[in-house]
């Protein structure tokens, strides 16, 4: 598998034609000073993007694996313990328990990760398959990275919001937990689950920060594309001047 960005920047030679009709001294001919500044500058551009795509889409997918994990736990920590009854009478989790919070990260993380694998897949696969996914996307690839950033950022606030004592976050990190915990410390660790949800909040935030950096790199990538029209342009017009 090749590392995204290690290609080397291709040389353009000069052909007998170029010196014989002294074209490569053309100020817009693919030999010129100019030509090849913007050439190497565009290639450039493309290794860091595509190293930078690259890390921030691993980056986003140790997160969002992180975040299916421990949603997932809190999830079948309290399916299984639900009905477990008490001394005193009663269960350990509130009757009026709200769920919605959890499946909530559970399911925006998870398409996160997914989409995050498919994208890694394509990279894996080579530079050509990368670039083939990307020209599929197109300007798709844009809004895509936006909305996630905004689902991201929502999501951060909406689970924030919720941990008002009767959602698993607000529940395990509670008094009524404490009150508890001494009983059904054979069973259930209302410290550690207050731990790992308090941590996938953490996680949220910095998800959303991550995609944001994401936007910005495909605004780099977008100052490439416009490098890219720019040596097409000046290859045009030397193919014009030529013939």
């Amino acid at each position: 598998m090749s590392v995204p960005g290690s290609e080397k920047v291709p040389i353009v030679e000069v052909t007998d034609i170029e010196k014989a009709t002294g074209q490569y001294d053309n100020a817009q001919s693919p030999m010129s000073p100019r030509f090849q500044k913007l050439h190497e500058e565009d290639m450039k551009i493309k290794r860091r993007v595509r190293a930078l795509r690259f890390v921030s889409r691993l980056i986003s997918t140790a997160l969002s694996a992180y975040m299916v994990g421990s949603m997932a736990f809190a999830l079948s920590m309290y399916f299984t313990t639900r009905d477990r009854p008490l001394n005193g009478g009663g269960h350990p989790w509130s009757p009026d328990t709200v769920l919605w919070p959890t499946y909530m990260v559970l399911a925006i993380a998870t398409v996160t990760m997914m989409m995050n694998l498919i994208t890694l897949f394509f990279y894996c696969c080579g530079v050509d398959a990368a670039n083939k996914s990307n020209r599929i996307m197109g300007y798709l690839g844009y809004i895509v990275v936006a909305v996630h950033a905004v689902v991201w950022a929502v999501t951060t606030g909406l689970f924030k919001m919720a941990n008002v004592g009767n959602d698993l976050w607000g529940f395990s990190c509670g008094p009524s937990a404490d009150a508890i915990q001494t009983e059904v410390q054979s069973f259930l660790n209302f410290d550690s689950l207050c731990k790992i949800q308090t941590g996938t909040w953490v996680v949220t935030i910095i998800e959303t920060i991550s995609y944001l950096l994401l936007l910005v790199i495909y605004i780099y990538a977008a100052r490439r594309a416009m490098h890219k029209r720019q040596l097409k342009k000046l290859n045009q017009q030397t193919m014009s001047q030529g013939f």
